[in-house]
C-alpha cells in the first residue's frame, strides 16, 4: 500500500511540473512570439485548462502524503506537500490581478498593456515552476532515502 501512496504522489506531482514546465518554457515563448490577439486566444484555453488541474492535483498529493505519513510515521512527506502550497498565496498576491486582467471578456488583445501583462505573466510563472520542481524533486529525494 505505501509503495503504491509513493508512486501516486510522485506521478502526479510529476505531472504537476511537467505542466508547469511546459507552461514556462514552452507556453509562454510561443504566446510572446505570436501576434497579439492570437497570444490572448492560446493563453485563454490553456489557462482554463491548466489551473483547475493544478488545484485539484495540489489537494490530491496533500491528501495522498498526509495518508503515506500517518501510515509510515514519516511526516516529511506530508511537510514537504504543504510547501506546495506557498504556491497559492503567490499567486493570489502576483499572478492573480494580472490572470484577472488577461481572462477579462473585455481584454483588448492589440493593446501593449496585454502584451506587458503576458510577458509578465511569463516571469511570474516561472516562480511557480521551479517551487514545483523543488517539490518533486524532494518528493523523489524521500522516495529513495526515507
Amino acid at each position: 500500500m505505501n509503495d503504491v501512496l509513493v508512486v501516486m504522489i510522485l506521478f502526479i506531482m510529476g505531472a504537476q511540473f511537467g505542466i508547469a514546465l511546459t507552461a514556462t518554457v514552452i507556453v509562454h515563448p510561443i504566446l510572446v512570439m505570436a501576434k497579439k490577439a492570437t497570444a490572448i486566444e492560446i493563453f485563454k484555453p490553456f489557462f482554463d485548462k491548466t489551473h483547475i488541474w493544478v488545484l485539484v492535483s495540489s489537494i490530491i498529493v496533500t491528501v495522498l502524503a498526509l495518508a503515506y505519513s500517518i501510515f509510515t510515521g514519516n511526516l516529511w512527506w506530508f511537510g514537504v506537500s504543504l510547501l506546495m502550497h506557498l504556491n497559492g498565496p503567490y499567486t493570489i498576491i502576483f499572478m492573480m490581478p494580472l490572470n484577472r486582467r488577461l481572462m477579462d471578456k473585455n481584454v483588448d488583445p492589440l493593446s501593449e498593456q496585454t502584451a506587458n501583462d503576458i510577458k509578465k505573466w511569463g516571469r511570474l510563472h516561472l516562480v511557480r515552476t521551479l517551487l514545483n520542481g523543488t517539490i518533486l524533486f524532494a518528493f523523489i529525494v524521500l522516495a529513495v532515502y526515507m
